[in-house]
């Protein structure tokens, strides 16, 4: 009954005060008179160039409609003067000083200078200003100036029409400054404001702007949303926005960013799924913003055709600013600073921007005394001591008769404006003035609603306060329910029923469905958009539960269904279930005991980890390789998603792949990834491959150029081959990294190789994960002699000319050290001449050689067996430390052959896929080779001797010519 009484109070006031609000004569009246065109009108926003301009845009699309030209909004010197040069801001008329090429700001802006004028200030300025306010009507439609209206006279241009004509009114402030002591320093300046302050702001604007300092790019969201709305380019700076009404100008918010960080907003924002976040958008209150945890304050001092100007603005921390302690003279030592551990600086100092040590020439306003001052971004000045005595006051009351005494107040300092906050208060009073009756009827709703809420909360706890009572609780959810966390209240420990079936639940321990129970205190991690890691337990098992908020769902299920898909490979994070409560989603997955960030940083982690760090890298290349071929690109490789699991009954460990929140799956029939607003620019600053900021589509290679940048980071020890953080990501768009400090491992030429291979700025060129999981980096070395043995094998036979046998002996005076003679030992040497002749340049001998004494070593001399040493891990040793290149050029030369059944083992299909033509375009080259020397041998073979018949004579004839007397 008093729930029932409650709700039908709640609802008559509720009616109440609508009837009240309609039946309003002064409310209708508003409401009916807002016609087409008011709607019309509340949809066109004015933006306020710094020359003069006034540009309509429809608050929707960012269409210009019409342009009126108006002063100036800032004119001021564009000359530096010694100790003598003011920089105002155009958007509200503060002041910075220029003082030994340091600038300071000013407590005082120009209006306030004029209102106080004439004055002095205690640094013996001298300050005169004037003002002058004009009002002009306008055409909201065309933008044509109609009418206007000032002091001095009215000029009307076209006949008012006063249901359209809206009066716009401007006030110039101008400001003259002299020295006291020198005459032939002033400096003047002209300030133009509109009268949109008088009217309250616009608090629930329903978008948020963005304008850049030096050029008139704007960008505009939705609140709501975070979705780009529209982008414009004005030419000049932004310097205000209007709401533009039939009752004035309303003032808008907007945000003033560095040109460069606008570029970079623009050119990320359809890629970078945490741009909305980023920039205060999409967010629970509009009103707070993340930008002070990714950009920074800076002051911008930029030139225009009206003269100098600083406008305050927000950075990254890519932009370069100028710091005032290194543009003066050097000062003496201040004292120590306080000292911080690595995490306090973190956490309470900002990171670090570049600073410029050297003026560039280009940028530089100097004069003759010494003075300059830096076009760019500074970092914000400090405010100034400076102080002003007005020299005039207001007198109360009527004038007194002459001789009579005025009492006039004791004279007050202007110094630091103090920001006044009386737009609530306007916005309050506007509306109780205009609409009385909706306004009380309105608190009294609001009163009413108020009293409901508070009895609704006593009675939810009056309930919570019954069932805390309880000794134990049971929840049976039937099957499709949706599933809550719980935990027990108890002293020491409560029960969890699921199904009538009673699970215990450690003190302060929360639990999540049937098996599924975490330590909140008990944190593993954190990541990006409120993602916590907490260890757990499911079904007895310990766990780590991965919490993601709901906001993200999709996320979360696409990640579990990706793990569901792939984890049945070893080196790939066991996926066990996913559990839900109103406001997170909870994933089960295998427990780790470190990462590889932890690995590499931290000595007590190496010492407690069992497996070998190229183990390591190669099953991470596994995982990886499992992934690409699952169709699977994992786009967020980094050391700390190389996980270590905790060590098997065996003792074993392994490394897997995880975080599978920005995976992407690539289509069936695709080859790669579209780069859309719902694929967006994923990975970490840092690691993430070139092509992913440049290119519209990315696939498989990124995760290779991650993985090229992990293995340099683990195999020398946290360094990057990209540099320090602060230019990363700019050296890897710009492909400049280095590799100097793999100089000091044994395998430093295959090392560099493997590498240079994967960081390819071409994501083509890049090796495919199983092309690194067969390259000889990480062959042991059974496979290596193995390797050596079948090339010597193969190359035994072969002519000098031939193709393999051409590119093993090419550069081998280079692979063997000028003579492989002189590098080995004198026991070997000696042995060696017993049997046959070897070439000392030849890299065939040099494997024949290898091969022989492998194949005899039982039969090897005892002093020569000492110095090869044991096989295989020795004897490789003894001619790779003193041959580095020779695996390498060898593994390079002979892909000439990896289409050979013997050496299928020792490349990936890749390799064969690109050597084929080549191999098939050489066959066919020698084969034509031999058929012309064949024909030209045939050609030049000498012609054979013709055998005649021998002529038969007749020996009738003979015997008559023999014996003529016959007859």
């Amino acid at each position: 009954m008093r729930a029932t009484f409650h709700l039908f109070t709640f609802i008559f006031l509720l009616l109440f005060s609508s009837v009240i609000c309609i039946s309003t004569p002064g409310f209708r009246n508003d409401h009916e008179s807002i016609g087409d065109d008011e709607e019309k009108t509340s949809s066109t926003i004015l933006v306020s160039t710094i020359d003069g301009r006034l540009r309509a845009l429809d608050s929707e699309t960012g269409e210009i409609k019409w342009t009126l030209q108006e002063e100036p909004v800032l004119r001021s010197p564009s000359a530096v003067k010694q100790g003598f040069t003011f920089l105002p801001n155009p958007l509200d008329g503060s002041l910075y000083v220029l003082k030994n090429s340091s600038l300071k700001k000013l407590p005082f802006n120009i209006p306030q200078l004029v209102h106080a004028s004439p004055c002095k200030g205690n640094d013996g300025i001298l300050y005169a200003g004037s003002k002058k306010d004009v009002w002009f009507g306008i055409d909201p439609k065309t933008g044509l100036k109609v009418e206007t209206l000032s002091s001095a006279s009215a000029d009307r241009i076209c006949p008012a029409n006063q249901k359209q004509t809206i009066f716009l009114g401007r006030t110039e402030y101008r400001v003259s400054m002299f020295d006291e002591k020198n005459r032939g320093k002033t400096w003047n300046a002209t300030f133009n404001d509109y009268s949109a302050h008088l009217l309250p702001e616009v608090n629930t604007w329903p978008f948020k702007h963005y304008a850049s300092s030096s050029h008139g790019y704007i960008l505009t969201f939705d609140r709501e949303t975070g979705e780009m709305r529209w982008e414009q380019d004005l030419k000049q700076p932004v310097v205000a926005l209007y709401l533009l009404r039939d009752d004035g100008l309303h003032k808008l918010p907007f945000e003033v960013m560095g040109k460069e960080t606008m570029e970079n907003v623009a050119k990320n924002i359809f890629t970078v799924d945490q741009w909305p976040t980023v920039l205060g958008v999409n967010a629970a209150d509009p009103q707070t913003t993340s930008l002070t945890n990714q950009f920074f304050p800076a002051l911008f001092v930029g030139e225009s055709s009206f003269g100098l100007y600083a406008i305050e603005a927000l950075v990254d921390h890519q932009t370069i600013t100028y710091s005032p302690k290194l543009l003066g003279p050097p000062l003496l030592e201040g004292p120590a600073p306080i000292a911080l551990t690595e995490m306090e600086k973190e956490e309470y100092l900002p990171p670090r921007r570049p600073i410029i040590r050297n003026i560039p020439p280009s940028i530089t306003h100097k004069t003759s005394d010494g003075e300059y001052l830096l076009l760019g971004y500074h970092d914000r000045p400090m405010m100034t001591m400076a102080t002003i005595i007005p020299t005039r006051y207001p007198v109360p009351g009527p004038h007194k008769a002459i001789g009579s005494t005025i009492e006039r107040p004791p004279p007050q300092l202007l110094g630091p404006v103090e920001p006044q906050k009386h737009e609530d208060t306007s916005f309050i009073l506007l509306l109780l003035n205009n609409h009385p009756i909706p306004f009380y009827a309105t608190l009294v709703t609001m009163f009413a609603l108020l009293l409901t809420v508070i009895w609704q909360c006593g009675r939810q706890w009056d309930q919570q306060k019954s069932t805390s009572r309880m000794d134990s609780f049971e929840i049976v959810n039937n099957p499709g329910e949706s599933r809550s966390a719980q935990t027990s209240k108890q002293s020491n420990r409560g029960s969890f029923g699921w199904a009538n079936r009673k699970i215990e639940i450690p003190e302060g321990w929360m639990a999540v469905g049937s098996k599924l129970m975490y330590s909140p205190s008990d944190i593993l991690g954190t990541g990006c958009e409120g993602t916590v890691v907490y260890r757990g337990t499911f079904d007895g098992r310990e766990v780590a539960v991965k919490r993601v908020v709901s906001e993200f769902v999709k996320f979360a299920h696409r990640e579990a269904d990706l793990l569901r898909e792939s984890d049945t490979h070893p080196h790939v994070i066991r996926y066990f279930c996913m559990e839900s409560d109103s406001q997170f989603r909870y994933l089960a997955l295998e427990l780790c005991i470190a990462s590889l960030n932890d690995y590499v940083e931290q000595k007590e982690v190496q010492q407690n980890v069992t497996i070998a760090l190229r183990d390591i890298m190669k099953q991470a290349t596994d995982g990886l390789a499992h992934l690409h071929a699952s169709k699977i690109v994992h786009r967020d490789m980094k050391p700390q998603n190389v996980l270590i699991t905790m060590a098997s009954q065996r003792g074993e460990m392994r490394a897997v792949i995880s975080d599978f929140g920005l995976c992407k799956r690539v289509q069936p029939g695709k080859n790669s990834i579209s780069r859309g607003i719902a694929s967006g620019l994923a990975g970490t600053d840092g690691w993430i491959a070139p092509e992913v900021l440049i290119s519209a589509s990315t696939s498989y290679p990124v995760d290779i150029f991650s993985l090229g940048c992990i293995f340099y980071y683990v195999l020398t020890s946290g360094t990057h081959p990209f540099g320090k953080s602060l230019h990363r990501q700019a050296n890897i768009v710009n492909g400049e990294y280095t590799l100097n400090k793999l100089a000091d491992l044994d395998d430093w030429s295959l090392a560099d190789d493997l590498i240079s291979s994967m960081l390819n700025v071409e994501p083509l060129h890049r090796l495919t994960a199983d092309a690194v999981l067969n390259h000889p980096f990480f062959w042991t070395s059974e496979k290596r002699l193995a390797y050596f043995s079948d090339v010597s094998d193969r190359v035994e036979k072969e002519e000098d000319n031939s193709p393999v046998v051409r590119r093993i002996e090419t550069d081998a005076r280079i692979v063997v050290c000028g003579g492989w003679r002189e590098k080995i030992c004198d026991a070997l040497k000696e042995d060696l001449r017993k049997f046959r002749t070897y070439k000392s340049f030849s890299v065939r001998d040099l494997l024949r050689a290898m091969r022989n004494k492998k194949h005899h070593y039982r039969e090897l001399p005892e002093d020569v067996r000492q110095s090869l040493g044991d096989i295989p891990d020795q004897f490789l040793h003894y001619f790779t430390s003193r041959f580095p290149r020779l695996l390498l050029h060898v593994y390079k030369a002979t892909e000439y052959c990896s289409g050979e059944a013997v050496f299928k083992r020792y490349y990936s299909d890749d390799v064969r896929a690109r050597m084929y033509p080549i191999v098939e375009e050489e066959e066919r080259v020698r084969k034509k080779i031999k058929e012309e020397m064949a024909n030209e041998v045939w050609a030049r073979a000498p012609k054979p001797v013709e055998q005649r018949t021998p002529l038969k004579l007749d020996k009738r004839n003979i015997k008559k010519k023999s014996n003529p007397n016959t007859d």
